[in-house]
């Protein structure tokens, strides 16, 4: 019997293993961040449809002003407008992701979790899309999601997403 060699053993590792990552390691295309320090469940602050950022976001918010202005921004179309939670940005810092303008409903985003690793953190975020046979609302949308995260995550943070079609069959 005659064995035959793969001229390309590396590169078929390689595809193998990119269709592994998960939490544990950073995305195919960010910094390499060292090793895994922690994983962290980020407490959410607020979840909404109608948001006032038409523009697809992801932030890390640091300091107040920029806390003040986001919150304010979030919910512009809303009277009265929600108080501004506290935030110690000593302590903790607030994470965005912000799906932008939607033509319908049924579409969301959510920051599942944070890894920090010794040279940076990443975020992990799903995006959810409505499938063809789904039912949905006949109203612009713009999902957001904004969640806390104490200790601050290591810095830089790179958002990891993933996108997700709900099946409505």
């Amino acid at each position: 019997m005659k064995l035959t060699s793969c001229p390309f053993p590396s590169l078929l590792v390689t595809a193998v293993s990119l269709g592994c990552l998960d939490a544990s390691s950073p995305p195919f295309g960010a910094p390499a961040f060292g090793t895994r320090v922690a994983v962290d469940s980020p407490v959410p602050v607020a979840h909404e449809y109608y948001s006032g950022l038409g523009d697809p976001a992801r932030l890390v918010i640091a300091d107040s002003a920029t806390w003040a202005a986001i919150w304010a921004q979030v919910y512009a179309a809303l009277q009265p407008r929600p108080s501004l939670p506290a935030v110690d940005f000593r302590t903790e810092q607030v994470l965005l992701a912000a799906l932008g303008q939607r033509n319908t409903g049924a579409y969301d985003i959510r920051i599942d979790s944070v890894v920090r690793f010794t040279l940076g953190s990443v975020a992990y975020v799903t995006t959810t899309a409505p499938g063809r046979n789904c039912v949905t609302t006949q109203a612009l949308t713009q999902p957001v999601e904004l969640v806390r995260l104490a200790p601050p995550p290591v810095a830089p943070v790179a958002f990891a997403q993933r996108a997700v079609v709900r099946d409505c069959s």
